[in-house]
This record gives C-alpha cells, sequence and structure tokens, in this order.
C-alpha cells in the first residue's frame, strides 16, 4: 500500500466534512488532490493503487462528462460535478458506476428522511432536530452555509469513493 491511499481517505475525509457541513467542495482540495496524484503518475508511472496515465484521464473525462447534463439542468451544484470528475481522476472510470449508485442510494436515505422530517412523521426525529437546530454551533455553521441547501451529495461521493479507493487497494472486500 502507497503513501496515496491514506492521503487518499484523508482527502475524502475533508471532502466530506466540508460537504456535509457547509454544501461547498472547495476547489483547492480538489487541486491539490490532482496534483498529487500528477505528481505520482509523472514520478513513477502509476497512480492510485497503480492506475495508469490513460484511466486516470479517460476517468476525469468520464465523471465530468456523466454529471455535466446534472448541472446544467441544474439538478446538482458545480462542486458535485468537479469531484466527480476527480474521482475519476483518482479511482479511474470502472470505479465511478458503484461510487455513484452507492452514493446515490446513501443520499436517497437522506431525502427520505428530510421528507419524513418535514411532514412530522416521526416525532422523536423531530425532538431531536429541534434540540440540535437550538445548539450554537449548529447556528455557526448554518450561518458560514448561508442560503445552500440540498443534500450534501459530495459527501456521500466521498463515502463511496473512500470505499471504493480501500477495496481497490484490497483493504475491505468488494462485491465480487
Amino acid at each position: 500500500m502507497s503513501i496515496l491511499l491514506p492521503l487518499f481517505l484523508l482527502f475524502c475525509a475533508a471532502i466530506f466534512l466540508y460537504d456535509y457541513l457547509f454544501r461547498r467542495v472547495p476547489n483547492k482540495l480538489l487541486l491539490m488532490a490532482m496534483a498529487a496524484q500528477l505528481g505520482w503518475l509523472a514520478a513513477s508511472g502509476a497512480g492510485l493503487n497503480g492506475m495508469a496515465w490513460g484511466s486516470a484521464i479517460y476517468g476525469f473525462m468520464l465523471g465530468l462528462a456523466f454529471f455535466l447534463p446534472f448541472y446544467v439542468l441544474r439538478a446538482m451544484a458545480a462542486g458535485d460535478v468537479k469531484f466527480f470528475a476527480v474521482l475519476g481522476f483518482l479511482l479511474g472510470p470502472s470505479a465511478l458506476l458503484p461510487v455513484f449508485l452507492i452514493a446515490s442510494a446513501i443520499a436517497g436515505v437522506h431525502a427520505v428522511a428530510v421528507y419524513v422530517l418535514r411532514l412530522g412523521l416521526a416525532p422523536g426525529l423531530q425532538v431531536v432536530a429541534t434540540r440540535v437546530a437550538g445548539w450554537i454551533l449548529y447556528q455557526r455553521i448554518l450561518e458560514k452555509r448561508g442560503n445552500r441547501i440540498g443534500i450534501p451529495f459530495a459527501a456521500y461521493l466521498a463515502l463511496a469513493g473512500a470505499w471504493a479507493g480501500m477495496q481497490s487497494a484490497g483493504v475491505v472486500p468488494g462485491f465480487t
């Protein structure tokens, strides 16, 4: 296992926290991850988990092409699109479909929970949400978030991407 896997997991954790808390994906993090992959590719000829140049570039283009229509239709934020393209660059094209499906399933659960909470169908969950909304730290997070609302899809892509990265490195078992 190279040093790239722990760096990748740290990158995914940072993206998760930024997007989950502030609904934002920092471009600096995306550029740093791409620079690390490019540097590793240039130095050794193989990137994260032994990926070659062609796979990295194809994964980037495929990730960008797959999510760009969602951005154009205003169904997805630009940060989600950029992050998915960077995931393609880091993990390769074969990881994109499982990452997308896993992240979509998590986002679906999130959407159902928000819907149930808004309809008041889960009184216990409503009590917890009301208490959390009163916390000072939560109020500060909402201030920083501004008017950005919605499901933190990049956060869920980061969770699924971390799993895919560990799975391709042989750290966790896959579906095969």
